[in-house]
């Protein structure tokens, strides 16, 4: 397994010689931005569908994936990392390190976090990936939500087994818009008093109101204390650092675990901590397929970080 040896912002303008450019053919309007400016240099092009909720744009994206060029493959999540795996063992890197570029506006956490666990499995020396994250137009928070139906980790590899079971958790969540989600697993746990909380700040203003109003009953606990801070979107490297920082600092008095609502590059953010701790774990808090499709259009903003994988001696 390939250790994570280092974060960094990139701007977004294309790379060269790409390997492989992996993107997610779902129903949102955003499903092609990213694509749409970074994969011509790209030797293998892979767009994965799903096996329902073809809905909203999925045909349309669907076309243009096509048109493109990529290699367009439909699959429930039970099947997607069988089918990644299979993908990216017919295919070679032009040289002695992998090149691959993942766009995540579309993939839900579950399939992210293969992604993620895939790449770093790699039988290579290196790897090196550039993720790329269109942020959406704001789009108002649904006036009804969805049940909880799923509070797990989100794949069995991020799971976060701990030697220590005797210590008590923590929860270091990203916020998101949805109404009280955020609340309901910290008083699930029971830990009001070991909750550190972060809230995106970004090119899309409406998105920060909105989402300290959904989450005002968890941030009026634990602000006076600093445990409720901002991020900025723009710099997820910087994200890293902070929230690497922070799980440090926790390990050695609880069993710490990443739970990421909101953008999905808080997401892409946690499953990258938690390939530096083994112990610490992801989880996925989420209403399933109770949850109504909401077609996010691209906003013209697109944030990139390069992430490198390799064997340490």
């Amino acid at each position: 397994m390939l250790k994570l040896s280092s974060i960094r912002n990139v701007d977004s303008s294309p790379s060269k010689n790409i390997d492989v450019f992996i993107a997610a053919c779902g129903y949102e309007g955003r499903a092609i931005a990213a694509s749409e400016s970074f994969h011509l240099s790209a030797r293998k092009k892979l767009a994965i569908g799903f096996a329902s909720q073809r809905e909203l744009e999925y045909n349309a994206n669907k076309a243009w994936f096509e048109k493109a060029g990529f290699d367009l493959i439909e699959v429930d999540d039970g099947k997607f990392r069988d089918t990644l795996n299979q993908y990216l063992s017919q295919s070679t890197p032009d040289g002695d390190v992998w090149n691959v570029e993942v766009d995540i506006s579309c993939f839900n956490r579950f399939r992210m976090a293969h992604l993620v666990d895939a790449l770093r499995a790699l039988p290579a020396a290196e790897v090196l990936v550039t993720f790329r994250y269109s942020i959406a137009e704001f789009t108002p928070p649904a006036a009804d939500t969805a049940p909880t139906v799923i509070v797990a980790p989100v794949i069995p590899q991020f799971a976060g087994w701990t030697t220590r079971p005797d210590r008590p958790p923590a929860a270091i969540v990203g916020l998101g818009y949805e109404p009280n989600k955020a609340i309901g697993i910290v008083d699930h746990l029971e830990i009001n008093n070991a909750t550190w909380a972060y809230y995106p700040l970004g090119p899309v203003p409406e998105y920060y109101q909105r989402v300290l109003e959904a989450n005002r009953s968890l941030v009026d606990i634990i602000q006076s204390d600093g445990r409720c801070q901002p991020y900025d979107l723009n710099e997820p490297a910087q994200l890293f650092s902070e929230i690497n920082s922070l799980v440090d600092m926790l390990k050695p008095h609880f069993n710490a675990v990443l739970i990421p609502f909101g953008p999905k590059l808080f997401a892409l953010v946690s499953f990258l901590v938690a390939t530096v701790h083994d112990d610490v774990g992801v989880w996925r808090v989420s209403s399933g397929a109770l949850e109504e499709p909401v077609n996010r259009k691209p906003s013209g903003h697109v944030v990139s970080v390069s992430v490198n994988f390799r064997t340490m001696n």
